[in-house]
């Protein structure tokens, strides 16, 4: 073999390795986007049941929201905090799907569950309020989707459970 088929060779044998060099990171890059998303979607799951046990800790939060009584100022506090609470975790999924973090069918169930958590007069009157100090963006499109939605009779239900 001469010296120049030793080069040749030599160039040959670089692209192979330069090639799965390639390949070995396209797999790491597509596996640390996975580990990202799995991340994410846990933060949400958290997010959303630190958002139930609210409920447990405080069941009187549902009657406050479709009680025809006005609620004190004290527990108008407790409710807005707690919009503003579910709310931003809803932006900040809303956020994830926009950047490509989060697929369709899981941001639309996370999306649905706006639906809920406005579901009454008074929910929705305390979304009002803040939601300027949300992401335009999101808002206008929470406001869209609440458009002409009728309110939930959901905690009269529960009130009715045998």
């Amino acid at each position: 073999m001469t010296l120049e088929q030793y080069a040749q060779l030599a160039e040959i044998i670089g692209v192979i390795v330069v090639v799965v060099t390639l390949i070995y990171l396209t797999v790491q890059v597509r596996q640390g986007a996975e580990l990202l998303r799995s991340e994410s979607r846990q933060a949400q799951v958290a997010n959303d049941q630190n958002g139930v046990y609210r409920f447990v800790e405080h069941p009187e939060l549902g009657r406050l929201f479709s009680q025809v009584e006005t609620p004190s100022f004290e527990e108008k506090v407790k409710l807005q905090f707690w919009i503003i609470g579910q709310m931003r975790a809803r932006e900040h999924e809303w956020l994830q799907h926009r950047s490509g973090a989060m697929d369709e069918e899981t941001w639309m169930s996370y999306h649905d569950v706006i639906y809920f958590l406005l579901g009454t007069e008074r929910a929705r009157s305390l979304w009002e309020m803040c939601s300027p100090f949300f992401n335009p963006d999101f808002s206008e499109m929470v406001g869209e989707m609440m458009k002409d939605v009728p309110h939930i009779d959901f905690w009269e239900k529960l009130e009715a459970v045998k």
